[in-house]
């Protein structure tokens, strides 16, 4: 049974997974390779949990109970006797396999889980003693909020590790977990993907980026069309993600990356947090579009958003029927990380009947 739980990394995603966890009532050390970070730690709680109390997800009691249960740690020996260890340090595979290696002797009997939303979990888990032991947990961010987390298989996880994962997510700590293969992307990410690129390829051929984005809006009564949502993420973010999957998936053309989001991202318009993306920006508001992204395109009368929207949901349907075929993951968990993940009223599987 798992009781003591230790994170790796004490950033955004490492602080969020420690507040779920102790606000479940579970006892929370948390390591980081930089002072730096540990140091801000308590800080970050502290806000975090003000937050929850003030929007009324949390009594002061409680918040005061879940913030003295999460302890920072210096030495990455200090996480002995953890039942669970949660890896959620930046994207760095030589550093991640550098901690697990190291985490495999000190806790020779926890189940070892990487939070990767884009590497391989097997090649993390490269030089882990027992990789029976190891496999993938992908928390979507905000931790607290989000409800969905990938659990990621590789051939030498044990079913039992794996269960006892699932267990402590599913009862533990009340989210949602998706059974998915350690293939590139996972489930959402990957199957995601064409809602971008073939979006993109959309606007490269005379539609718009707000035709596009009220089309996914208006007819498949989604909260946010591709553009809207790649300026939330971040267009570096997304465009890293696009390229990291074509990559490892060899290249596909299905996947090739938008020369004009490379264009944007060259020149530091990367959305929302720089007020200019695939739209221009005010008080985090919409203001119109980035005329440095639509400027040189072709101009022409927009596709009808009936077209749209089932060009994209087409794309996106052929995706996930692809990680089906190839045994990555079923049609139930695909439409439950759909759901979840984005928003969306249905799943892929679901629009079909």
């Amino acid at each position: 049974m798992i009781q003591r739980v230790a994170v790796v990394g004490a950033g955004t995603m490492g602080a969020g997974i420690a507040q779920l966890c102790a606000q479940a009532g579970f006892s929370v050390k948390v390591h980081d390779p930089l002072p730096a970070a540990l140091a801000a730690l308590p800080g970050r709680l502290k806000r975090s949990f003000d937050a929850a109390v003030l929007k009324g997800k949390l009594s002061t009691q409680q918040a005061e109970r879940a913030f003295h249960s999460i302890s920072a740690v210096p030495e990455i020996a200090d996480l002995a006797g953890a039942d669970l260890v949660i890896e959620a340090a930046p994207e760095d595979l030589a550093l991640k396999q550098d901690l697990f290696e190291k985490l495999s002797g000190i806790c020779p009997d926890a189940l070892l889980a990487t939070n990767t939303s884009s590497l391989s979990v097997a090649e993390i888990m490269k030089k882990a003693q027992s990789p029976e032991r190891t496999l993938g947990v992908h928390f979507f961010n905000p931790p607290v909020a989000m409800k969905l987390v990938e659990m990621i298989r590789t051939e030498a996880t044990a079913p039992e590790a794996f269960q006892a994962a699932w267990e402590f997510l599913l009862m533990g700590l009340r989210r949602t977990p998706v059974d998915v293969k350690d293939v590139p992307g996972f489930i959402v990410n990957r199957v995601m993907r064409p809602y971008y690129v073939t979006a993109q390829r959309m606007v490269s051929s005379r539609t718009s980026c707000a035709a596009v984005d009220e089309s996914c809006r208006s007819i498949g009564g989604v909260p946010m069309g591709p553009f809207e949502l790649m300026d939330l993420i971040g267009l570096d973010t997304n465009l890293a993600i696009t390229k990291a999957i074509y990559e490892a998936l060899g290249r596909p053309e299905r996947f090739a990356p938008s020369a004009l989001q490379e264009k944007l991202v060259s020149a530091g318009e990367l959305g929302r947090k720089t007020g200019k993306g695939f739209y221009l920006y005010a008080d985090g508001k919409i203001i119109g579009e980035n005329p440095s992204a639509t400027a040189a395109l072709p101009q022409g009368a927009d596709r009808p958003a009936k077209d749209i929207w089932s060009n994209l949901a087409g794309a996106i349907i052929l995706e996930a029927e692809r990680l089906v075929s190839e045994g990555t993951a079923g049609a139930h968990d695909i439409d439950t990380a759909i759901k979840l993940a984005m928003n969306f009223p249905k799943g892929p599987f679901e629009w079909q009947k």
